[in-house]
């Protein structure tokens, strides 16, 4: 089972796991030096991404480079086996299947296939663009030294943090985890004097999974009832961590959430328009509140209207 009491320091964990395979599968430079990023190329990414899309775009109703539908996705590295190689294709599967203890147990949740995946947002984090053999991911300049500078109780800075052991690390960081993270399900206070939260989550965000922001409130939706009296969950599709990759990440979350609060009216649904990079400018689409989930009825395409939460 996933630890349910440390999710920023276990996403950390996450890491560790993330950056070993890469490391491990990298090739090396005319000097024998591992090269991180090319553990997966950008055409390898590319790959990735149009055959998720080829596969499950159109299971919300339109092929917009957008899969709102995202959990009937079941899609299987071995399905680009052939494109990729059987190694790159077992690299993709160790990644996305999530961080594991030594008993093969998750320790974090698993990854979202989604059609962000080859987005520079998601290489910055995960792969970097380093030909060097000194990488240049954010995991691996900021996130691995924060676990031995910081998430680790007792502080090991000296410590190599791929050379964690991770099930121990797993006890190491609740400690720390208990200041960071909002895992908690008792919201009865917060209801009671009248507070509403809006929370949103780019299903292709390579740092947090979507999946543990999910199953945090499938848990919320067992423990409370009617929490989405005063939370609701909005998940963009291809959308990167706070905001990038090509999708529709134009929205505005603050206006309904004054709207909810000041006005009492509840956001059965937020307009997001096209980001800078989605090539189609004129798209604009609902976002549903979770469990919901955007899909194509009939019109054009580039009008919310045209979408129905179901």
């Amino acid at each position: 089972m996933k630890n349910q009491q440390s999710y920023q320091p276990i996403s950390v964990l996450a890491e560790v796991w993330d950056n070993r395979a890469l490391l491990a599968a990298a090739p090396t430079n005319q000097d024998g030096q591992k090269i991180l990023a090319e553990s997966l190329t950008q055409q390898d990414l590319d790959t990735l991404a149009n055959a998720i899309l080829k596969r499950y775009d159109k299971l919300d109703g339109l092929e917009d480079g957008l899969i709102n539908a995202w959990e009937k996705c079941d899609f299987k590295p071995e399905m680009v086996e052939n494109e990729l190689g059987k190694e790159k294709a077992t690299l993709i599967e160790t990644t996305f299947s999530g961080a594991k203890n030594s008993q093969g147990e998750l320790i974090y949740s698993p990854w979202v296939y989604d059609s962000g995946v080859n987005a520079k947002g998601w290489r910055d984090w995960k792969l970097g663009d380093s030909k060097t053999a000194e990488p240049n991911s954010i995991s691996f300049k900021m996130g691995l030294k924060s676990l031995t500078h910081y998430y680790l109780t007792p502080l090991q800075p000296n410590f190599d943090p791929l050379e964690v052991d991770l099930d121990l690390a797993s006890e190491q960081v609740k400690s720390v985890g208990g200041i960071h993270d909002a895992d908690k399900l008792d919201f009865s206070t917060f209801e009671q004097r009248g507070g509403k939260m809006l929370i949103y989550q780019g299903v292709s965000d390579p740092i947090f999974s979507a999946v543990d922001l999910r199953d945090w409130y499938q848990s919320l939706q067992q423990a409370v009832e009617n929490p989405q009296n005063f939370a609701k969950l909005f998940f963009v599709p291809a959308m990167n961590h706070c905001g990038r990759g090509a999708t529709v990440n134009d929205f505005d979350m603050l206006t309904a959430l004054e709207n909810w609060v000041e006005k009492g009216k509840s956001p059965e649904q937020i307009i997001a328009k096209a980001g800078e990079l989605y090539p189609n400018k004129a798209k604009q689409i609902r976002l549903c509140p979770y469990p919901k989930a955007a899909y194509y009825t009939k019109g054009e395409p580039n009008n919310p209207e045209s979408y129905e939460c179901r």
